[in-house]
């Protein structure tokens, strides 16, 4: 039934993005797999369908390194972290190259140095982990949709008057 309709190599999603689906479903063979041969045997099968989709040979062996069968009964038995971090901070955005060279950890840090200067204790949902939320950017078939959606409410929608004006 798979029909390896992956990502391709020379979609616009950033390269974490790519990393990120790779790698986790390397992790669920791992999980599903009852031995290291089989789990091999997908592996390949994964990695040469991902070549196809123009995947470059070295990224997907470095990636392929990052899991591994033997740590398969680690990530199945380990203990879990019970205890409760508090609920993340999202930072919402869209995709966005700058994303590549900014250090959220350090983003973090200077928002908790403001937030400390404050006289009354923070609140539990500042105190959570500092995560971005991308969603990805409007392109001129969302604007083209959105329109459309506006013209079929008909003329007293006040989307379609700011389309007109975006259009005269």
């Amino acid at each position: 039934m798979n029909q390896h309709q992956y990502i391709p190599w020379s979609s616009a999603h950033p390269q974490t993005v790519k990393k990120a689906f790779v790698k986790a479903e390397l992790t669920r063979f791992m999980v599903i797999s009852s031995s290291q041969r089989l789990f091999e045997e997908k592996v390949l099968e994964f990695m040469q369908a991902l070549g196809r989709r123009g995947y470059p040979s070295t990224i997907l062996r470095i990636w392929k390194k990052q899991v591994n069968y033997e740590d398969r009964w680690y990530s199945l038995f380990k203990e879990k972290d019970t205890s409760v971090q508090g609920l993340p901070l999202m930072l919402p955005s869209s995709y966005d190259e700058i994303w590549e060279y900014t250090d959220l950890r350090s983003v973090f840090n200077v928002m908790m140095n403001e937030w400390v200067k404050c006289e009354e204790p923070l609140p539990p949902s500042l105190v959570g982990p500092l995560i971005k939320s991308l969603k990805r950017t409007e392109n001129l078939f969302d604007k083209i949709s959105s329109w459309n959606k506006a013209i079929l409410k008909g003329p007293q929608s006040p989307l379609v008057d700011r389309s007109l004006q975006v259009l005269t």
